[in-house]
């Protein structure tokens, strides 16, 4: 469900449709572009996703430490990587946007979402008016839900 708000976040308009699905129903251009683009990473799961009209393949994988969702186009392009990362590891900028407009959030979670070489900043909160902030790398505020 992440990466359904992620989308929201990003540009999408609608929030797809996820089920979960087994390996052996994901085309073999997409599993073959995973092991491509992630060759130490875990695959714990995958789920298949409409969004207006276009499907997508998300894969939840580990790398060590790192948890990680990306979302595949059917061909095996990579659309969207959404990647958690430690709270030290957000920008400055990010943290300073953050504390203007929210001067006593706590930040529960970061991710670095990736989508066309661009990248964003998603900040999911223990507690505020909305749970998930999400910033440009220099702190430029984005969406929140």
């Amino acid at each position: 469900m992440a990466i359904s708000l992620c989308l929201a976040a990003i540009g999408f308009a609608q929030e797809p449709q996820e089920k979960k699905v087994n390996n052996k129903n994901i085309p073999a251009s997409v599993t073959a572009a995973a092991a491509k683009a992630f060759p130490k990473a875990t695959i714990k799961g995958w789920s298949k996703e409409t969004e207006d009209g276009k499907t997508f393949y998300e894969a939840e994988m580990v790398e060590g430490q790192t948890k990680r969702d990306v979302l595949f186009l059917p061909d095996g392009k990579i659309d969207l990587v959404e990647e958690e990362i430690a709270k030290a590891s957000i920008p400055a900028a990010v943290q300073s946007a953050l504390k203007a407009r929210y001067p006593k959030a706590e930040i529960d979670l970061a991710e670095k979402l990736t989508k066309d070489g661009t990248e964003q900043y998603e900040l999911h909160l223990k507690k505020a008016p909305k749970k998930e902030i999400v910033f440009t790398p220099d702190g430029k505020f984005v969406k929140e839900e």
